[in-house]
């Protein structure tokens, strides 16, 4: 649906810091896909206002956590809420380029959203050792701002895919699938 993936709309809901306190639940389920005790460098790409990262970061304390995210409201907000422990940036998926690796990169409920999940994965994969993707599973009908749908064979076609992995996504009858891909 025309204008509800654009900056305007999600710098309008991420400016109170409320939306996406959810996300933090998600983010737990996957804390066993990230290694624990071990100096690791992670970057949570559509970090939204941080509530997931923040998640990651309290129980991985050696890990050096960076979140980014296109909305300049959220990430203004997100430096508020969470600056301390995490280093946020401004960071648009179809213009910019990142300046670093990373052992991981997090894309969580983000590709969706997005034009080119294929190009965005083969993107990123090549700045970092390990990418998790997660995104709605077989969405009957899609949310209004989803423009994409997931399932198994999604990205088949990656060699980097080694493993696949359904949740129940918490609160919700909602299922999500998250992709391992490995370098």
């Amino acid at each position: 649906m025309k204008g509800f993936n654009t900056k305007s709309r999600w710098n309008k809901l991420l400016r109170t810091g409320a939306w996406g306190k959810e996300r933090g639940e998600f983010h737990k389920k996957i804390l066993k896909y990230l290694p624990k005790n071990k100096e690791i460098t992670v970057l949570d790409i559509g970090c939204a206002v941080g509530h997931g990262t923040i998640e990651l970061a309290k129980k991985l304390k050696k890990a050096k956590f960076e979140a980014c995210d296109f909305s300049n409201d959220g990430i203004k907000k997100a430096k508020g809420l969470y600056g301390k422990k995490i280093k946020f940036f401004v960071h648009d998926v179809y213009k910019d380029k990142l300046k670093k690796k990373y052992d991981y990169i997090l894309i969580i409920e983000t590709l969706e959203h997005l034009k080119n999940p294929k190009k965005i994965v083969k993107k990123y994969l090549k700045s970092c050792k390990i990418l998790l993707v997660s995104v709605p599973y077989k969405e009957k009908e899609l949310w209004k701002e989803h423009i994409n749908r997931f399932d198994e064979s999604s990205f088949r076609d990656f060699k980097e895919l080694i493993k696949r992995v359904i949740f129940r996504k918490p609160g919700s009858d909602m299922k999500l699938i998250l992709y391992i891909f490995e370098k």
